[in-house]
C-alpha cells in the first residue's frame, strides 16, 4: 500500500480572546485612611481616603433605603484629620446632611471614616431630647472644645451606643 499525501487542510490557529485589562484594585482600609489623615497637608485628599468616605456614605444610603430617607434621626460620624473626632447630630434628612458635612470636612482637610444613623424618631422634639441625652453621655468621657456636638479623640463605637441607647429610651416611653 502506497502512502498517499493527505489532502492539504488549512491550518487553523485557535483564537483566544485577549485577557481583560487589569483593573486597579485599591484596598479600602479605614485604619490606613485614619493614619493618612493624621499627617495630611494642603491639597486633595488621598484616593484611599476618598474611597473610605464614599463607602461610608454608601453604607448610610443603604441603611436609609430600607426604612425611609426622611425621618428625624440621630447620626454619628467618625471624622479623621489632625484632630480626630466623633460628631453626633440630628436631622430630618440625614443623607443630605451627612453630604453637607463631608463637603465642610473636606474643605478643612478632614474626612468621614464611618457613619451611622439611628432608628427613626416620631418628631423633632423627641430627636432633640435623644441628641441631648447622647451628648451628655459622651461628654462624661470625651472633651468638647469646638462644639457640643463634637467629641475630640472619641470612640466611634461608644458614640453609636450612646445614640442608639438614647433613641431606644425615647422610643420605649
Amino acid at each position: 500500500m502506497a502512502l498517499t499525501a493527505l489532502p492539504s487542510m488549512p491550518l487553523i490557529v485557535p483564537v483566544f480572546p485577549l485577557p481583560a485589562p487589569r483593573r486597579r484594585v485599591i484596598h479600602v482600609s479605614r485604619a490606613r485612611a485614619r493614619l493618612l489623615m493624621k499627617d495630611i497637608g494642603i491639597g486633595p485628599l488621598p484616593e484611599c481616603v476618598q474611597l473610605v468616605q464614599a463607602q461610608a456614605r454608601e453604607h448610610v444610603r443603604a441603611d436609609l433605603a430600607e426604612s425611609g430617607f426622611r425621618h428625624h434621626r440621630l447620626y454619628v460620624l467618625e471624622i479623621a484629620g489632625r484632630h480626630p473626632r466623633v460628631k453626633i447630630g440630628i436631622s430630618e434628612e440625614p443623607y443630605g446632611r451627612i453630604g453637607r458635612h463631608i463637603s465642610e470636612m473636606n474643605r478643612w482637610q478632614h474626612a468621614l471614616i464611618q457613619a451611622h444613623v439611628t432608628d427613626p424618631l416620631p418628631d423633632q422634639l423627641a430627636a432633640r431630647r435623644a441628641e441631648v441625652r447622647a451628648h451628655a453621655w459622651m461628654g462624661k468621657f470625651f472633651a468638647t472644645p469646638h462644639s457640643a456636638e463634637e467629641f475630640m479623640d472619641a470612640d466611634y463605637s461608644f458614640g453609636k451606643v450612646c445614640a442608639d441607647a438614647a433613641v431606644a429610651l425615647l422610643s420605649e416611653g
